[in-house]
């Protein structure tokens, strides 16, 4: 008798065995439990409708009284188990306010036949055949008639013994596959407490920490609750950092953050020998959930002792074998220098995490010297470079990280991945897909949501930008990078209020440096808030080596028309960098200075500043540069080799191109080539100020006053995208210029008035301002055409 036939279930390239209560997504087991099973697969039978929550609840849980948060917690782990196909197409959909869907598209087929097992019985059933065939006339059979008789039965019985062997053969492949699938339950998340007990050396307790956290984020199965959350939830208990290593303590700060268990360890030290412990306890009783054990001879071993209690522990909070053998890379190779490495790696990372990015990068660089091949001290030199705005040193060390991704664990290459698609080929697109992948596979993976923060402000996406900046802020309270950033995105989206909710909250947590001070400026700057203005200021006077604040005091100078105080900060500035050893930074902040400039009408002084460092064709800001100082040549060759370079660059194509091709054509007099090459850049202008401003002034030199006057609307109301932007100011004067040529004479001396008002301060030889004030007194004594 032939096997019955089963349907499988396709969508996405994943193959649902209702027989076998099996998922895969191509050949690749997933492990999902019963409940999660039957999820999907009420899901998928009632595809054609929208399911309520009380009848999900009913059907998972018949006759049973539970909470909403369990059909929550299981759709979420469905959508994470259901995260690898590449459309990014979501499959199980969320209706606000309904319930959920399953959209994807079904393909649904009966169940292959298993061809082994047809072979064996079409074997067995011909030679049975042959058997009555012969004993049909055995009543004289003779020896040469009884032969094949018996040579069937022996093929027969090694047929048999075969298709026996083959079998236990698959039943054994299968039970291993289901053995190094099992796993415990949902999902866990866990606190991780401080190492009990010294190595005589701090730095390196504190590695050693940061060693297991390493290993266990690279668990989509185990997350780590983020350290700044952890600090957060022991500033409510009104507990001090170093008292999470008390298990009362400890099993507190788990259950405020709603996690399962938490991690300790232990380290005992005999001379050169070492015994580490790890132990997991269940945060409601302390009840011990699984604990390991390694004993290293010397200190080069530690590291891969973390490694293997990480392991360990993974596979006693219930991970799969599967799964901790896919998501498990050693931190560092064999025969590495680690140690060191690891130690000056976990000091550049406190010094970032304190805001002080000049000096994490020198305990980065240290990180890297000790073992060249380390991958994520590459990526987080990357991070620091970018900060601290050495572009070219971020791109160098990101691509080195990006070239080692595949010794990293999964979470670490999404992240180097994300970034080199960000910084070195430029493919903001490409960077965001994979930060929202990451994010949904990790949902709580910090790293995720803030580089998803980054790469959507750049491509003007502020509201978005400030959703996801939120939610790395919430997995991270006590980040002072996310609150700075948070406080920017939420100015950008037009929020100032939260925005100066969340400086004044950083100040709270005494994380009171130049970045927050700087983004106060900038807050400031936009309420027209005096008194906020003055506080800052003040505080700037206290803290004279802050040169992010005099970035924004050169940034507000500019605004306001003051050139030659411009040029006094940015010297300032230039020497501040020199001194802490980035001098690469201060020449980028000069050439944005002297851009300023040369758009603010300074084209002489622009351009002497702009030359004082040579122009790197592979900045969009030099590029542009080159441009306003009226090397035309210089900037075109720059931009064609840009774009053979980075083919993909979403900035190369969408604004630095568009912004040079047009600054080359309003050069040239060519005001509406100017106007065309601005529409590529409308899908990002909202980076910045300067796209509608210089389109404006396009439309302006065309003689289309009417379209010019929308876009110079667009940025002075607006402001907050970039509140100490010249452009501003100078659109006040284009609008004026616009409404006058179309004979709106009332609210062409409003915008004037604008303008002088912004420029109550400016030099008073700057060409803008003595040509407003003389189109100014023209336009009181003209009479507007009717």
């Amino acid at each position: 008798m032939l096997l019955e036939n089963k349907e499988l279930t396709r969508f996405e390239g994943y193959v649902m065995d209702r027989s076998r209560w099996t998922l895969k997504w191509r050949e690749e087991p997933i492990a999902l439990s019963r409940k999660s099973f039957d999820l999907l697969l009420f899901l998928i039978d009632h595809r054609d409708r929208v399911l309520n929550k009380d009848e999900l609840l009913q059907a998972l849980w018949p006759d049973q009284f539970v909470e909403e948060s369990n059909l929550t917690q299981q759709i979420f782990l469905l959508r994470k188990a259901l995260s690898r196909h590449e459309s990014g197409a979501k499959i199980i959909e969320t209706i606000p306010g309904r319930g959920y869907r399953f959209s994807a598209q079904v393909e649904e087929e009966p169940l292959a036949q298993s061809q082994l097992l047809i072979n064996a019985r079409e074997s067995t059933t011909r030679i049975t055949i042959d058997e009555e065939e012969i004993e049909a006339g055995s009543g004289n059979a003779s020896l040469a008639q009884i032969t094949p008789a018996r040579a069937g039965r022996r093929r027969l019985f090694v047929l048999a013994g075969l298709l026996t062997f083959v079998l236990l053969m698959a039943a054994g492949w299968f039970g291993r596959q289901r053995w190094l699938d099992q796993s415990g339950g949902a999902p866990v998340q866990i606190v991780l407490a401080p190492m009990e007990g010294t190595s005589g050396d701090g730095v390196l307790d504190r590695s050693l920490v940061q060693a297991m956290r390493m290993d266990l984020a690279q668990s989509p199965y185990v997350t780590v609750v983020p350290t700044s959350a952890v600090t957060a939830r022991l500033g409510e208990m009104r507990r001090k950092p170093e008292e999470l290593s008390n298990a009362a303590v400890s099993r507190e700060v788990c259950e405020r953050t709603n996690s399962q268990a938490v991690v300790s360890g232990s380290l005992a030290k005999a001379g050169e020998h070492y015994l580490i412990t790890e132990e997991a306890s269940n945060c409601v009783d302390g009840a011990v959930i699984g604990q390991a054990k390694y004993e290293a001879a010397k200190d080069e071993e530690l590291p891969h002792a973390m490694d293997e209690l990480a392991a360990r522990l993974r596979q006693k909070l219930g991970e799969s074998r599967r799964s901790i053998a896919r998501f498990s890379t050693p931190l560092f190779p064999q025969n590495t220098p680690s140690l060191e490495a690891l130690k000056a790696l976990t000091q550049g990372v406190e010094e970032s995490r304190k805001g002080d990015d000049a000096k994490a990068i020198t305990f980065h660089k240290l990180a890297i010297a000790a073992d060249p091949g380390f991958a994520w001290a590459y990526y987080d030199l990357a991070i620091s470079n970018s900060n601290v705005g050495d572009y070219a040193a971020s791109r160098e060390a990101i691509a080195k990280a990006y070239n080692l991704r595949d010794s990293t664990g999964k979470q670490q290459a999404f992240a180097i991945a994300a970034v080199y698609n960000a910084l070195f080929t430029e493919d903001l697109y490409e960077s965001l897909r994979i930060y929202q992948d990451w994010a949904a596979l990790y949902p709580n993976d910090v790293l995720a949501w803030n580089g998803m923060n980054y790469v959507l402000a750049n491509l003007g996406r502020h509201q978005e930008a400030a959703a996801s900046s939120r939610r790395a802020l919430a997995l991270a309270p006590q980040n002072q990078n996310y609150l700075d950033e948070q406080a920017m995105e939420l100015m950008q989206s037009g929020n100032s209020a939260e925005a100066k909710q969340t400086l004044d909250r950083a100040i709270a947590m005494h994380f009171d440096d130049n970045y927050i001070r700087a983004r106060y400026l900038e807050l400031a700057y936009l309420l027209h808030d005096e008194s906020l203005l003055r506080a800052q200021r003040q505080w700037s006077k206290e803290h004279p080596q802050t040169p992010i604040v005099f970035v924004t005091e050169m940034e507000i100078a500019m605004a306001e028309g003051r050139f030659a105080d411009a040029q006094k900060l940015a010297a300032r500035c230039s020497q501040l960098y020199r001194e802490q050893g980035i001098p690469d930074a201060g020449e980028q902040f000069g050439k944005a200075e002297a851009i300023s400039m040369m758009e603010a009408g300074e084209i002489s002084r622009g351009k002497r500043l702009f030359s004082q460092s040579p122009a790197n064709p592979e900045e969009g800001q030099d590029v542009l540069g080159l441009a306003y100082s009226g090397n035309f040549s210089a900037a075109q060759s720059a931009l064609r080799a840009a774009q053979a370079k980075f083919p993909k660059g979403t900035l190369w194509n969408l604004y630095w191109t568009p912004l040079t091709q047009a600054v080359i054509a309003l050069q040239q007099n060519k005001p509406r080539e100017a106007a065309a090459a601005l529409e590529i850049a409308r899908p990002v202008q909202a980076r910045e100020l300067v796209v509608p401003w210089l389109r404006g002034s396009a439309y302006l030199a065309a003689g289309q006053p009417d379209l010019a006057e929308r876009d110079y609307r667009d940025v002075v109301t607006h402001p907050e995208i970039d509140p100490t932007s010249p452009n501003i100011s100078l659109s006040w004067l284009g609008l004026g210029r616009a409404l006058a040529a179309q004979g709106k004479k009332q609210d062409a001396i409003d915008a004037y008035q604008h303008f002088f008002t912004l420029w109550a301060h400016a030099d008073p030889d700057t060409m803008y301002l003595k040509q407003a004030r003389q189109e100014f007194a023209t336009l009181q004594t003209v009479t507007p055409n009717k």
